[in-house]
């Protein structure tokens, strides 16, 4: 059986963390019915939710960046 990948374990990190985060992001804009507010709330509720996406991206590209240059 060969080793794990370690880019593919970062890179489905990744993937499945800006999921949920979608999907929490997603539930929470219906839920508390942001497109009924008024548009502060709204670009505010969007500015929150790119900055946790920007942050959320972040750490698995940088772990994919050095896994990439340890890579033989």
């Amino acid at each position: 059986m060969p080793a794990p990948n370690p880019l593919r374990k970062h890179f489905l990190t990744l993937v499945v963390s800006v999921v949920v985060l979608d999907t929490v992001a997603i539930g929470l804009y219906y839920a508390l019915h942001v497109a009924e507010r008024m548009i502060k709330t709204q670009e505010t509720f969007v500015a929150v939710w790119v900055v946790l996406t920007l942050l959320v991206v972040s750490i698995p590209m940088k772990r994919i960046r050095q896994a990439r240059r340890q890579r033989p």
